[in-house]
C-alpha cells in the first residue's frame, strides 16, 4: 500500500480536527461554550485575575494615559467623572454625634471647624495640594490607572492636626515581583505582600521611577499595609491590583481617533484641485519631464494655464468625508459612551436627536452611576482617611473634645454634591406632595440637590434677620387658616421661582405654611 505524502496527511489530520470540533460545539449544552467554525476566532482562557494582569497591566495603563492625553473622548469623559463625583466643593463632612440622644451641636460644629482648617490647608506631604484638588487628582488617576496609593504620614510637623497624605504613582508598586508563600515568608503578587486570607500586609514600590534617558540605580523599600490606602475595584475575586477604567473602549477610541485622523486628511486632499498630466500623442509636442523631474502646473484663483500640445489634463478629485462619516461617528461613540456608561449625547457634545424625555431618562440613569461612584469613593477613600484623622487630630490636642477616645466620634457623614432638579416646577410639587403625606423629609429632598437642611434654615434665619434690620418684612403670601389648593401651590412656585422654576422646597412650604394639601391634584 502506498503512503500518502505528508502535505495531505496534514490536510486531512485538520480536517478530522475541524470535525471533531463542530461535533464537540453541537455537543455543548451552552452555547457560548460552543467550539465551531463560527467560535474558532474566540480564544478564551481560564486564570486566576491576577495571572490575567501580570502580563498585561503595564501596558494597559500606558495606553490608558495616552489616551487620556490625546483622546477628546476620553478627556471629556474624565472631566465629566470628576465634575459629577467630586464636584465644585468637594464631598462634604457632616457630623452627627450625640449626646443623651440629642444632637450634639457643640461638638459636631468643632469637629467639621477642624476638619475644613485641615482640608483646606496643604495636606499633602509635599505641601502642593489642599484635599478637594488632591481627590480630583485621585479619581482621574483612578480612572485612568485603574488603581490610587496613597501614604499616611502620621506625627509629621506640616499641619498641627499630625497627618499628611502622600499620593504613589502606581508605576513604583512593582508588579513584576512576586514570591511564592513559604513557612514564616509571607506570598508577594504584583508587589503585593499578603498573608495566608489574601490580605495586605505591606506593599513594595521602587524608591524611584525608571529612566528611559539613563540607566539608574533602584531599591525597593516595604511599606507596612496600615500605611497604605490602595484604591482599586475589582472585577474578580482575589484581584490584587486594578485595571484601568477604560480597558473595554481602548480599541475603539484609538481607531475612531486615527479614523477621524484619517478622514481629516483624506478631506483636506480632496479639497485641493490635483490631476496628472496625460499625453495623448507621443508625436505632437515637448515632453513636460525632463532629465527624470515632475512636471507642475501653478493654480491661482482666476488664472488657467494652456497646456503644452499633445498633453491634456486628467483630473483626481476624491471625495472626502464619505456620506457615512457623520452615522459612523456616531455609532462608535455609542460603542464607546456605552463602556463608560455615559449618555452618549453628553459625551459626544451632540444634542441634535435629543428631546426633553429621553435626555431626563438617561440624565437619571446617569446620576445613579454617579452616585455609585460617588458611595464607592466614600467607601474606599473618605471613611478611612477620617478615621485617621480624628485619631492624629484628638492624639496631637488640635482637635480638644471631651475623650481623646475616636471611637466615639466615628458618627459622621459624607456628603458628596447633588443635582438640581431636571424639572423644577413638577419635582418641587411632588416633593410638596410627598412631604404632606409624610412619605420623605426635607433633609432627604435637599440632599438629592447635595444640600444640607440645616445650611437652609440657618440661611433663612440669617436672610429673616438681615431684612429685619433694614426695617424689611419678608412676606409669606398664603393664609395658614384653609387647606392649600393645587392653584396655591403653582402659585407659590411661580412667585418664588421669578418663573424659571428654581423655588426650593422648603420656600415653597413657607408659602403654604401648615395647610394640608390633601386632595391636591398630581395630575
Amino acid at each position: 500500500m502506498t503512503r500518502r505524502p505528508f502535505h495531505k496527511r496534514l490536510v486531512r489530520a485538520f480536517q478530522f480536527a475541524v470535525y471533531a470540533l463542530r461535533d464537540i460545539g453541537t455537543r455543548s449544552a451552552y452555547s457560548g461554550a460552543g467550539q465551531n467554525r463560527l467560535l474558532l476566532d474566540w480564544s478564551a482562557n481560564s486564570r486566576s485575575a491576577d495571572d490575567e494582569l501580570k502580563g498585561d497591566l503595564r501596558k494597559l495603563r500606558a495606553r490608558a494615559r495616552e489616551l487620556a492625553r490625546n483622546n477628546s473622548y476620553v478627556k471629556r469623559y474624565l472631566r465629566l467623572l470628576v465634575a459629577n463625583v467630586i464636584g465644585p466643593a468637594g464631598i462634604r463632612l457632616q457630623a452627627l454625634i450625640r449626646k443623651d440622644g440629642k444632637l450634639d451641636t457643640e461638638t459636631n460644629a468643632k469637629i467639621e471647624a477642624a476638619w475644613i482648617e485641615w482640608s483646606r490647608g496643604k495636606v499633602t506631604l509635599d505641601g502642593k495640594l489642599a484635599l478637594r484638588p488632591l481627590e480630583d487628582l485621585l479619581l482621574r488617576t483612578l480612572a485612568t490607572d485603574g488603581e490610587v496609593c496613597v501614604r499616611f504620614w502620621r506625627g509629621v510637623t506640616t499641619n498641627r492636626f499630625g497627618l499628611a497624605l502622600q499620593p504613589i504613582d502606581v508605576d513604583l508598586l512593582d508588579e513584576r515581583f512576586h514570591r511564592g508563600a513559604r513557612p514564616g515568608v509571607n506570598e508577594i503578587r504584583l508587589g503585593v505582600e499578603i498573608d495566608a486570607v489574601g490580605a495586605p500586609v505591606a506593599y513594595h514600590f521602587w524608591d524611584k521611577p525608571a529612566s528611559a534617558l539613563a540607566t539608574i540605580a533602584r531599591k525597593r523599600y516595604r511599606v507596612p499595609a496600615d500605611e497604605i490606602v490602595h484604591i482599586y475595584r475589582s472585577d474578580r475575586v482575589n484581584q490584587t491590583r486594578g485595571v484601568t477604567w477604560l480597558h473595554s473602549i481602548m480599541v475603539a477610541a484609538h481607531m475612531l481617533d486615527a479614523y477621524e485622523e484619517s478622514e481629516a486628511i483624506a478631506s483636506r486632499v480632496a479639497s485641493s484641485k490635483m490631476g496628472f498630466f496625460e499625453k495623448v500623442n507621443p508625436e505632437i509636442g515637448a515632453s513636460l519631464a525632463s532629465e527624470g523631474s515632475t512636471a507642475h502646473m501653478q493654480a491661482a484663483p482666476g488664472s488657467f494655464e494652456i497646456l503644452e500640445d499633445g498633453y491634456t489634463f486628467k483630473e483626481w478629485a476624491p471625495t472626502h468625508p464619505t456620506s457615512q462619516f457623520g452615522s459612523f461617528i456616531k455609532q462608535m461613540g455609542r460603542k464607546i459612551a456605552s463602556g463608560l456608561s455615559i449618555f452618549s449625547n453628553i459625551l459626544l457634545n451632540d444634542a441634535s436627536d435629543v428631546n426633553y424625555s429621553s435626555f431626563r431618562a438617561f440624565a437619571l440613569i446617569m446620576r445613579d452611576d454617579w452616585r455609585q461612584v460617588q458611595e464607592n469613593v466614600i467607601d474606599w477613600w473618605r471613611r478611612p482617611l477620617y478615621a485617621e484623622w480624628i485619631k492624629l487630630a484628638l492624639l496631637t490636642g488640635a482637635l480638644k473634645l471631651g475623650s481623646r477616645n475616636p471611637a466615639g466620634y466615628m458618627a459622621v457623614r459624607h456628603r458628596p454634591r447633588g443635582w438640581s432638579a431636571i424639572d423644577p416646577e413638577k419635582e418641587a410639587k411632588g416633593a410638596v406632595l410627598a412631604l404632606a403625606n409624610q412619605l420623605t423629609s426635607r433633609t432627604s429632598i435637599l440632599a438629592e440637590q447635595g444640600i444640607e437642611f440645616e445650611d437652609v434654615l440657618a440661611e433663612i434665619k440669617a436672610e429673616t434677620e438681615l431684612a429685619a434690620g433694614y426695617g424689611v418684612v419678608l412676606s409669606s403670601t398664603a393664609p395658614v387658616s384653609e387647606p392649600a389648593t393645587k392653584d396655591d401651590v403653582e402659585a407659590a412656585v411661580e412667585d418664588r421661582s421669578n418663573g424659571d422654576g428654581r423655588g426650593t422646597v422648603v420656600e415653597l412650604r413657607e408659602e403654604i405654611g401648615a395647610k394640608a394639601v390633601a386632595g391636591f391634584d398630581q395630575s
